[in-house]
């Protein structure tokens, strides 16, 4: 259980930026192929990237709502927690 946890209140806080960064790079290398080819793709790709952030926030809530988990055990409570609380707003606000 211990090994399932750990280090997941950093989930929305690498998430939300991961992929906000894969989707920018991603919509504009592929905005040409998808007007030349008329197949509607950057939408389905921003959706699937925009529920990864969101899934990565769900693992910050899940961290905070168990009390944190740590990669380092010397590490405190109370940074975990910021660290999920922080990590929970940046997948909410980053993707969109």
């Amino acid at each position: 259980m211990r090994a399932v946890v750990l280090g997941t209140s950093w989930g929305g806080l690498l998430s939300g930026p991961l992929a906000w960064a894969v989707s920018t790079q991603l919509n504009y290398s592929l905005v040409h192929w998808q007007c030349n080819r008329q197949v509607p793709i950057v939408l389905p790709i921003a959706l699937a990237l925009a529920l990864f952030s969101l899934l990565g926030g769900a693992l910050s809530w899940r961290a905070k709502r168990l009390g944190g988990a740590a990669f380092k055990p010397e590490r405190t409570r109370g940074t975990e927690q910021f660290v999920a609380n922080l990590g929970m707003l940046s997948a909410l606000l980053l993707p969109w």
